[in-house]
């Protein structure tokens, strides 16, 4: 998905963008109960993307995680 008149979410910091996730959750539920349906789509695919960019960085985090640590210490192989 692509919005030209959204900034580049990935230079929101993670606050900033949970707080938006959880403003346009609000704008959503406003619009479904006024019956806005096309107001709804066009806030559904903006939220959409706020959420795709936190799942990124959730992915990302870890990842790194996994990275730095030494699975071998997990793994038992002894019976």
């Amino acid at each position: 998905m692509f919005n030209p008149l959204l900034p580049d979410l990935s230079k929101i910091k993670n606050e900033d963008l949970e707080n938006k996730i959880n403003e346009l959750m609000r704008k959503y539920v406003i619009a479904a109960r006024s019956g806005q349906g096309v107001v709804c789509n066009q806030i559904n695919t903006i939220l959409e993307m706020h959420k795709d960019e936190q799942r990124r960085r959730y992915a990302e985090a870890s990842r790194k995680v996994v990275q730095n640590k030494d699975l071998d210490d997990y793994i038992n192989i002894d019976r």
